[in-house]
């Protein structure tokens, strides 16, 4: 089995899903989520591709600093913007204020989403619950109690502005969306995984 040419093959199934997520297919996040899971997670009955590659201790792309354990509420892997053109939340990319290299087990496990105490989510939790729940490979009769309550319009707050001399309180929509397109762009930009692909036979 040629496990190089799978991972150009997921990457570019990665890239194709991320164009499409930027030109207003938002519900593509569930593919990507779909081909992350192939690519990181490992369980008893299937194996990553990193782990086919022997790339399971790569460094990966993390955009975010990650919350600590008292941390309260954290919105990690987007940005929110409000003005002329109108209030919205929407992956980071390029321009997150962090960028660092960080295992791949401490990417994967890393908390990037507090809404409260109880709610904390992982780049784990929110990808295999979307992938595995959601409809990525399988659609379940309910969803993590994290990642529904994440799923919800409003989750992460609202945008309250003025219109026609009335305050506007708008939900924040999307927001595991956002989270997930943004973890594709952290892989798609992480030069140890790109680098496993000039290291094929």
């Amino acid at each position: 089995m040629d496990f190089h040419a799978h991972l150009a093959r997921q990457l570019a199934f990665l890239k194709r899903s991320c164009e499409s997520y930027d030109v207003g297919a938002a519900d593509e996040a569930i593919r990507i989520a779909t081909i992350i899971r192939v690519l990181i997670h490992n369980t008893k009955s299937s194996t990553s591709l990193l782990k086919h590659l022997n790339a399971t201790t790569i460094n990966l792309l993390s955009t975010t600093d990650g919350a600590t354990p008292n941390t309260v509420m954290y919105f990690g892997l987007g940005t929110m913007q409000l003005g002329d053109g109108g209030c919205r939340y929407f992956p980071s990319l390029d321009f997150g204020p962090v960028k660092k290299m960080i295992p791949v087990s401490q990417w994967w496990d890393q908390i990037v989403f507090v809404l409260d105490p109880q709610i904390r989510l992982s780049r784990r939790k929110i990808i295999l619950s979307a992938a595995n729940q959601d409809g990525g490979a399988h659609v379940d009769s309910s969803l993590s109690k994290e990642y529904e309550a994440l799923s919800l319009d409003g989750a992460i707050g609202h945008f309250t502005y003025g219109s026609n001399a009335k305050e506007v309180h708008q939900p924040i929509e999307g927001a595991h969306f956002v989270a997930i397109r943004q973890m594709a762009y952290e892989l798609l930009h992480s030069p140890d995984l790109n680098s496993l692909l000039l290291a094929a036979p």
